[in-house]
């Protein structure tokens, strides 16, 4: 591969023209049936980009994109980049005010969309208006354009993309990514992650988060074919392996999150799993890696996607995050950005040409976290302060240990507490917050939050929950809350957060009357979530989120039905159905029901049909 810093620099855009001219018919994306050809995905790009061009995209305009996971979306991102413009990609779960607050931030002045999401767009209070490209309504129109390639109009310090993650001051920060870096971190992971022609990549991360970047990019440089997933339900446990089994998934990249969802069955197709986002653990690296090619990445937002990789062993004595990748540099230091000295713990400071431009219309915070370069290492003039603290494993090896702020990551997601403990102070009758990070049983991070309030008040845990969902995507909204009278505090005046009530055991203040299991599947359905939440009694009218459930269990919840129920539910089951033990207990016989042949139910029903009045009791009162 070329190094990306040579004087025959290649914007990405530029590199995927390559290879849809050199593989024209070549596979280049799968989405449900359909198949997509380089040439195709090429050829509506250049459409697009042209499309766009005519409506004002150019160097520096930021272009919304709000779109669900579809080849859409790829050949929106490619027709922004060859237009010259830079995209910033908006969730389509986020809620309204994250949405307006992102779109006045980046000065959105145009977004590509689809009609199918119309509702969503219909009602914001913007700041200046903003002009909806419907790439669906708008294809004709769109079709009649040149197919030709469009000048590159590029510069490589331009911007490429906009994400905006969690931040402290009660709103999400824009990270402004230059192209320089982009080619740089694809072309090295192409490299490690041992790309070609013959892969197939799973497109598993949101748009929204930067993991999306190295999946796409690291399939359509390496003529490998990319697999989107579909828009039905979230791909975990069982669901996400058949994914994987079915489409024969060759490269994967996974939070440890969801890799601890993924049962113990073989792969034969996958030969590279990736697992970013979060700390990887030893426990995974002594499974995959003598697997398969098994890699842990690690990367800020701030450091285009990826700044190092360590291609795992199970004789790695811990869980390092590698070495940095080609021209990027690592650096151990204290607060006077000072080296500290061998196997003593410092802040990991990154220079690069991925670093990122700074923060959008936040000059302040990007002085804060980006400074001068001290070591004169010919990488770059700056450094990125991540605010992880490493220690040196080996001369170009570190091992992550903490942060030193108030950062987490919950399945692979940024979450800054301080900008979830400012949301809730500004709840009226809310005087302060605490926030803290448990590990349940199955070792998922849950964010639980205690609430000190004016007294003369009594306030709705159900309407608190509400007023967050309202203001923060769902990631970031606590699992359970609980009001205190005081925030516990040691001699030092730190939170004492050993002092801190529990929450386990005892089945939260949700706002809904508990009510009694009625029949066997609902009494098996409600032990199985005291279980799995670490509660003592669970009603059939409790929402299973409300009672501080996620996501990431419902894989446990699947595996206890079928241990203790007989019965193999897919997921899909839980999630289409309401949260409720009464709703998913009706869902589960829904689906037993379905599993029957016609002719099975219709003599199953006639046999129903024949029984006595006093037979037909005794049978109810079995299952009762």
């Amino acid at each position: 591969m070329k190094d990306a810093l040579e004087d025959s620099f290649k914007f990405i855009h530029e590199y995927f023209a390559e290879v849809a001219k050199d593989n024209p018919h070549l596979h280049c994306i799968e989405y449900e049936d359909r198949i997509f050809t380089y040439e195709e995905i090429n050829r509506r790009a250049n459409k697009l980009a042209r499309y766009i061009k005519n409506i004002g995209a150019g160097p520096e305009q930021i272009i919304g994109l709000y779109l669900e996971r579809t080849p859409e979306m790829i050949i929106s991102i490619l027709a922004i980049f060859k237009a010259g413009a830079a995209y910033a990609p908006i969730s389509t779960a986020y809620p309204k005010d994250r949405l307006e607050y992102l779109i006045n931030d980046a000065g959105l002045e145009v977004i590509l969309t689809s009609s199918n999401l119309e509702r969503g767009l219909s009602k914001l209070n913007t700041k200046a208006p903003v002009t909806f490209v419907y790439l669906d309504k708008e294809k004709e129109d769109i079709d009649r354009e040149s197919e030709e390639e469009v000048p590159c109009l590029n510069e490589r310090n331009n911007l490429a993309y906009v994400i905006f993650t969690s931040g402290s001051t009660g709103r999400p920060k824009g990270v402004m990514i230059e192209h320089r870096g982009i080619p740089n971190m694809v072309l090295e992971q192409i490299n490690a992650f041992n790309i070609n022609k013959n892969d197939r990549v799973l497109q598993y991360a949101s748009i929204a988060f930067d993991a999306s970047v190295s999946e796409i990019f690291t399939a359509l440089l390496a003529g490998a074919a990319l697999v989107l997933l579909p828009n039905k339900g979230l791909y975990l446990g069982e669901d996400l392996y058949q994914v994987l089994r079915k489409k024969k998934i060759t490269v994967v990249t996974l939070t440890p999150s969801v890799l601890n969802t993924l049962p113990p069955k073989e792969l034969p197709a996958l030969k590279t799993l990736v697992s970013a986002g979060e700390a990887c653990t030893k426990k995974l690296i002594d499974y995959w890696s003598s697997k398969l090619n098994f890699i842990n990445a690690y990367g800020p937002t701030e450091c285009t996607v990826c700044a190092s990789m360590n291609i795992c062993s199970s004789a790695d004595e811990g869980v390092s995050l590698g070495k940095p990748i080609a021209n990027t540099a690592f650096y151990l230091l204290d607060k006077q950005l000072c080296p500290v000295p061998a196997g003593e713990t410092g802040e990991l400071c990154i220079a690069g040409v991925g670093l990122a431009r700074g923060y959008l219309n936040l000059t302040s915070l990007t002085e804060e976290s980006f400074c001068r370069n001290p070591f004169m290492d010919g990488i770059s003039e700056r450094l990125y302060k991540t605010g992880d603290i490493c220690r040196r494993v080996s001369k170009d090896s570190f091992e992550w240990v903490g942060r030193e702020d108030n950062q987490v990551k919950i399945a692979g997601l940024r979450i800054d507490l301080d900008e979830l403990i400012q949301v809730l102070r500004e709840y009226p009758g809310i005087l302060d917050a605490v926030i803290t990070i448990v590990d349940d049983s199955f070792k998922n991070k849950q964010v639980y939050a205690y609430i000190i309030t004016d007294s003369s008040q009594k306030l709705s845990i159900k309407e608190i929950k509400a007023y967050v969902r309202a203001k923060l995507p769902a990631y970031m909204v606590p699992s359970r809350f609980m009001f205190i009278s005081e925030i516990p505090v040691l001699e030092s005046g730190k939170l004492d957060k050993n002092s801190l009530p529990s929450m386990e055991d005892v089945r939260p203040d949700i706002d809904a009357a508990y009510a009694e299991p009625r029949n066997q599947m609902e009494a098996a359905i409600a032990q199985i979530w005291c279980e799995i939440l670490k509660i003592d009694r669970v009603g059939i009218y409790d929402n299973f989120f409300d009672l501080g459930g996620q996501s990431l269990m419902a894989t446990q919840i699947v595996s206890r039905i079928r241990s203790t129920l007989g019965m193999e539910i897919p997921l899909h089951v839980l999630f289409e159905a309401a949260s409720t033990v009464e709703q998913t207990a009706a869902a589960i016989e829904r689906y037993q029901l379905e599993q029957y042949e016609p002719e099975e139910l219709e003599q199953l029903l006639s046999e129903l049909e024949g029984l006595s009045e006093e037979e037909l009791a005794a049978i109810l009162k079995e299952m009762e």
